[in-house]
């Protein structure tokens, strides 16, 4: 099963984590650890208008949504 919680790991290596964990925690698992960039700070608005020109958007905006959401299906 994979389930993810956050977690903060100390100088010492000892692992606190921010949420409770599930009951069956006590047994073993595998950690992946996802390092943020320290020097870059990404805001969400970064990405406002990024694809306003792109093609993939072109034509009628509900006739897109449709093609999009048949895709799934």
């Amino acid at each position: 099963m994979l389930q993810t919680i956050e977690v903060e790991i100390d100088s010492q290596g000892v692992i606190h984590p921010l949420q409770a964990l599930p009951q069956t925690a006590e047994r073993r698992a595998l950690l992946t650890l996802v390092v943020p960039e320290q020097d870059k700070h990404t805001d969400w608005r970064d990405f406002i208008g990024v694809l306003k020109d792109s093609s993939c958007f072109n034509g009628d905006p509900v006739e897109i949504q449709r093609r999009m959401r048949d895709e799934w299906s």
